[in-house]
């Protein structure tokens, strides 16, 4: 506000109303209030150094060392919508779908969770839920349990909003139902019924039979 002197602005930081100042965020950025409300920057370099540095995308690996050495997959997501007359895309997905090649390698790193793991027993029965958080580190999980030979019984819950363009990885879960790594698998395909239908729906559905696994 100070930069571009708007009175619209003025007033947005003026009121310090937290609903009205989200409002006015919800898919708008940097490039949008430079080119609504125009700001004085010396040069280049003054207006990149009024931006914050990009913060690191966390994606679950979707692959077992065990089942593929040397490698680490990822299942993304690619995000494109349009807000306020403009096409928007994901800055990590869109980077990853569309400017990643030979020559561009992006730089990673590997952040751990000791609290999301297979527990060390494979004999103890496992069951996992993907409430539209993704199905990736369950693919995961299922390549280790099948590499590692376990013999506890692995329940996949799994929502996404279409069986017919989100039902990822199909082949292979189809196939671990076929030879028995998955024992039980409830999915929700949200948007394929009038009646929304989520994970947690299928939850309470089989609560009887999930209350004895655990």
């Amino acid at each position: 506000q100070a930069r571009s002197g708007s009175p619209f602005l003025r007033s947005l930081v003026q009121a310090d109303d937290k609903k009205a100042w989200d409002d006015f965020c919800w898919g708008r950025d940097l490039i949008d209030l430079v080119v609504d409300h125009p700001a004085d920057f010396t040069d280049a370099e003054d207006f990149v150094a009024v931006l914050k540095k990009l913060q690191p995308r966390l994606y679950s690996i979707a692959s077992s060392p065990r089942a593929h050495p040397g490698e680490v997959h990822l299942c993304v997501g690619i995000v494109r919508y349009h807000t306020f007359g403009r096409k928007r895309g994901g800055i990590c997905s869109t980077f990853l779908a569309d400017r990643v090649g030979p020559e561009v390698k992006p730089r990673v790193f590997v952040h751990s969770n000791n609290a999301f793991r297979l527990p060390p027993d494979g004999t103890t029965d496992v069951i996992m839920v993907g409430p539209g958080t993704g199905i990736a580190p369950f693919r995961a999980f299922l390549e280790e349990r099948k590499a590692t030979a376990s013999k506890g019984r692995n329940w996949l819950f799994f929502g996404n909003p279409h069986r017919a363009t989100d039902f990822l990885y199909q082949e292979e879960i189809e196939a671990y139902l076929a030879d028995g790594t998955i024992s039980k698998f409830d999915v929700a395909w949200s948007r394929d019924q009038k009646e929304k239908l989520y994970v947690q729906h299928l939850m309470i559905q089989k609560g009887a039979e999930l209350w004895k696994w655990l």
